[in-house]
Formats: C-alpha cells, structure tokens, sequence
C-alpha cells in the first residue's frame, strides 16, 4: 500500500501510469483518450498523441525520476520513456514544428472554430497544446542532460513559432489554430472567441526555455504572443472576471475552456516576473483570484465554465502559479499550493488496481461504436496501465462523473508534474513552505499530518528557518535538545534557529472546520460538504457513486522521506 501523503512513492508510480499506455504496433505512440465506460476499457488514438502527449509525457517523466528514492526501479528511464521520447524527436519536421501524422485519427479537431477552411489533403501543424508539450518537454530534457540535440531542436521549434507568427502592432498571434504546410489562409484576428489565449499556449514554455538555454528569439516569442493577447482578448470582463462564455451552441469559442485561462495567467505572471514587469505581475494576480473562486479551496477546479466535472490540468496550472505567487509577491499564496496539492491532486491519483477496477465496474456501460471500426484502438491492458495516472475529471467527491468520463493522458502528465513542484519548492534555504514529508541536502522534514500536527526537523546547516503553519493558528511549541520553547507566528510562519545535525520537533493544533461547495449551472448542481483536519479535508459528503473521494484515515503513520539522487531540475523559475 502506498501511504497516501508520500510524494516520492506517488511519484514512482506516476512513472508507471506515464509510459504504460502505449502502441506496440506503432513504435511506442501513445494512446492520449479513453472510454472507461466501454467493456472491457478501450484506448483511442488521436491527434494529441502528437506532441502535446509525447512532450508533455517526457516532460514529466524527466521530473518525477528526479525525486524518487535511490533504487527506485523509476529512477532510470526504461523502454516506454525511450519510445515516448523518439516521437517527440520524430514529429519535429518543416520550419521546426511539431506536425501531426497522416493517420485518420490525427486530422484536425474543431476545424469549424480553429481553421479558416478545411481541406483533408493539407498537412497541419496543431500550433498551441501540440508545440507546448514538445518544448515542455525538449526543455525538461536538455535541463536533465544538457544534451545539444535537445537544445538545438528547442531553437528550431522556437524559430518556426517567430516565423509563422503573424507580425501586428500589438504583438504577434496565430490567425487559425493549426498551421498548415502551404502557410495560413487568413491573415486576421478575431477567428473565433477566445483563440488569442487559446493559440498562446507555449507562452509558459517558452519563458522556461528562455531561463534554461538564454536563448533571446524564446522571449521575444512569449512577449509578443502575451502582449497581443492581452490586448485582444475577449476573455475578461472590465473588474477582471473570466467571462464565462454564453453556453454550449451559442459562440463562445474557447471561452469557457478553464484550462486555456489558466495555463494564460501562469504564463503571464511568469513573463512579468522574469521580465520584472509589475504590471503583468499584477493583472495576473487579479486573474487567478478571479479564476479561484470558479473552483473550491481544495483544488478541484472545472474542465470548463460551469461544469461540474474538472480536469488535472487546471489543478496544475493554478498550483504553479501559488508557487510562484509564494515565492515571489507574497508567502500567503503557499497556503493556497498546499491545500491544492494535498487535496485534490494527490486524491485523484490511482494507487490500486483493484479499487479502479470496482469503480469501472459501477459506471454504466457505453456500447456506442468504436471510432474507425477499431483500427486505431486497443482494450488490452488498458485499465492496468493506468495505475499510477490521474483522474481526468474528476468532481468534487468522485474521480468520476457521467457528466464526461473519457480519460485524458495530459492529466497524468500535468498531475505528475505537480507532484514533483510540490516536492521541489516546499523548501528553500530558510523556510519551509509546504508540510510535506521531504529530504533536500539542506534538510529532512517528516510530517505527521494529518495525524496531527507535528514536523520532525534534522537541520544540515546552522540558521534561521521559517515554517509556515497551517491558516489560522497562531502559536506553536518547539521541542529539543531538552528543552520546550513556546513560538508565536509570524506572517503565518513559526521562526526558529536550527543548528547542523540538530533534530527539533514542532508541534502545531490543527483546528477542525466543515464547508459547504457548489459547482455546476442552475439545474445541474453538484453539491457537498467538506471536513477538514488543518489543511487536509479528510472526508466529504455525501460520498462519491464510482470512486469516491476524501474517506481518508484519521491517524496514517508519518512519511519516511529519503535523499534523492536525480539532479533538481527549475520546473518553474530561476530558483
């Protein structure tokens, strides 16, 4: 049994649920949907197996690897990373792109909303998810190996993104949302509601390449492509609420897909603070409180605008930027990471054959056809792989809801990847932001939540440390070398002194609340009530239909952390 709050074991198995889904008849492509609802589970190709899966696949496959234990069979790469990694080289073609395969199952989706014209016969280049995933993931790996090919093809895919951008005084945008080989067929904005942000999509990549390779053109890339979104949007209402969209069938675009919102925000916070450009800082500041309370507290958060079923994705986007925000503007927004992470994330993850197995079994059957009489489809294995992924959409207190239940493969990557920034920036050299169970060269943290409220602390240097305590509590007791001191908090955080070799004990209450959440549109309202031990909701009724969530034990053991030996990689900035 995995324990439920060990990041380094979830982590090893999300390296299982990454490569596990995959094509032996086509050289290692994965499989990016699912129908779980189908007898037995049946995969689907598509077209995001084509870059934005393989990239963003091995971008957090190079992560979790990093941060498992010494001697984790997930430490080194294995065959499916391999195969993963050389359709991510493979696709790169024409003017640096990622393109999609001539495969039935890889032409356009949403021709009417993203393309000028539609002919079959063209090549495309699917310009936003597909060309993020690849540069997420050739940044991750140029990080892990310093290797140049990576390098150089991160600058040809940069260079072709400046190339085919259409140049405008107010910056650059992407007039469809798939490039073809013979160019664009229009030369305008504005083709459909919400395309700027949508057709954005590489800004966070870019910015990260930026950082890794200080290769200019990917600046130059993501300010033009912010600055023209911002400017055209029509995504925002004049106090900086998202607008919403006005439903299904009635134009709005990609307007209410929460994920374009929110991948958009944490790319432009992070352009405004590698730049320094406070006013980008504080527009998306005011997004993502705006974008917060279209979600809960404990980080579940809407496929999209009004739905009631959610998607990882955003789960991710809205945790990196409260790590940002923590680490950058104010400490407080820590609090925001932590309850996100603890909660909904690592709640959605599968840990048990077994339990995901009960659970397909209660949801109605689908006996709809299988697309392209099954060619490009496959029913084996695919429930077994899947241990180790995320839910992709979830609700608040099931991993499924039958409003959508199809899986998607970016959730597993984003969810891994949340799962590594949470180990990666719970530390830095003088504090302690988030109580999880860690081990950096620094220090070892093991934390006994949600038992109760205690941190076991070995210090490997000599100096102040900061640990910020869980919202509302004020005080907190020290225990060593002897000796009990009383800590009154500051700024949310305990202040201690801690000397090389020295191991402390930290003792905090971890008061007890219950909150009621509402998601969903007038006459489909999802409603529950959550019960919470600190920072952890521990349970929430009325509990779930098919795999119901947050029946947590009141009294799991401690996590014993361990040293990694994976080199830390910058998921996010500089530090």
């Amino acid at each position: 049994m995995i324990h439920p709050f060990d990041l380094q074991a979830r982590a090893e198995l999300a390296a299982q649920g990454l490569t596990g889904l995959r094509d032996a008849g086509r050289q290692g492509l994965m499989y990016f949907l699912a129908n779980w609802r189908t007898r037995p589970p049946r995969a689907d190709h598509c077209l995001w197996d084509c870059g934005d899966g393989s990239g963003r696949h091995l971008d957090a496959l190079t992560l979790v690897r990093s941060i498992v234990r010494p001697g984790s069979s997930a430490a080194m790469p294995d065959e499916g990373e391999r195969e993963l990694e050389a359709w991510m080289m493979r696709l790169l073609g024409k003017d640096g792109l990622t393109w999609l395969i001539d495969e039935p199952f890889a032409h356009p989706w949403g021709v009417e909303m993203l393309l000028e014209s539609y002919d079959p016969k063209d090549t495309f280049a699917e310009i936003n998810w597909a060309q993020r995933g690849t540069l997420l993931g050739l940044t991750s790996r140029f990080q892990a190996t310093g290797e140049e090919r990576f390098l150089h093809a991160g600058q040809r895919l940069v260079d072709g993104l400046l190339a085919v951008a259409v140049k405008h005084p107010d910056g650059l945008f992407y007039p469809e949302g798939y490039y073809r080989g013979s160019g664009w067929r229009r030369q305008q904005p504005g083709l459909y509601p919400g395309i700027e942000e949508y057709n954005a999509a590489v800004l966070v990549p870019a910015i990260r390449f930026y950082r890794a390779s200080d290769y200019a053109p990917a600046l130059e890339l993501a300010e033009g492509l912010a600055r023209f979104a911002l400017r055209h949007s029509r995504g925002y209402l004049p106090d900086g609420s998202l607008y919403p969209g006005e439903g299904a069938g009635k134009g709005q675009g990609t307007l209410d897909h929460f994920h374009t919102r929110t991948n958009f925000l944490l790319g432009v916070l992070d352009l405004g603070l590698e730049t320094g450009r406070r006013e980008l800082i504080s527009w998306a500041r005011q997004s993502y409180e705006r974008a917060k309370t279209w979600g809960t507290d404990f980080g579940w958060f809407p496929e999209g605008m009004g739905h009631r079923h959610g998607e990882t994705c955003c789960t991710t986007d809205l945790i990196e930027a409260a790590l940002l925000l923590g680490r950058h503007v104010d400490r407080a927004y820590f609090a925001d990471a932590e309850r996100f992470g603890r909660n909904h994330l690592i709640e959605t993850q599968y840990l048990s054959l077994s339990r995901l197995e009960a659970a397909l079994s209660r949801l109605p059957e689908d006996n709809s056809p299988t697309p392209r009489e099954g060619r490009y489809s496959t029913t084996a294995g695919v429930t077994a792989s899947q241990v180790g992924a995320f839910a992709a959409r979830s609700t608040l207190n099931d991993a499924f809801h039958l409003d959508v239940t199809a899986m998607m493969q970016c959730c597993n990557a984003a969810g891994a990847r949340a799962l590594y920034d949470l180990w990666r920036y719970a530390t830095d050299e003088q504090a302690l932001h988030l109580r999880f169970s860690i081990e950096t060269p620094a220090l070892r943290v093991v934390s006994h939540e949600p038992a109760r409220g205690q941190l076991d602390l070995t210090s490997r240097r000599t100096g102040p440390l900061a640990v910020r305590l869980p919202g509302g509590v004020a005080y907190a007791v020290v225990v060593g070398g002897g000796q009990v001191h009383s800590l009154e908090a500051r700024g949310g955080y305990a202040h201690l002194e801690v000397h090389a070799g020295e191991q402390l004990s930290l003792h905090y209450a971890l008061p007890e609340r219950s909150a009621h959440y509402e998601v969903g549109t007038p006459g489909k309202v999802l409603a529950c009530t959550g019960h919470w031990r600190g920072e952890t909701l521990m349970s929430i009724d009325p509990q779930g239909e098919f795999y119901p969530l947050y029946n947590r034990a009141a009294d799991p053991p401690p996590v014993e952390p361990a040293l990694p030996l994976g080199i830390p990689i910058a998921s996010l900035d500089r530090g």
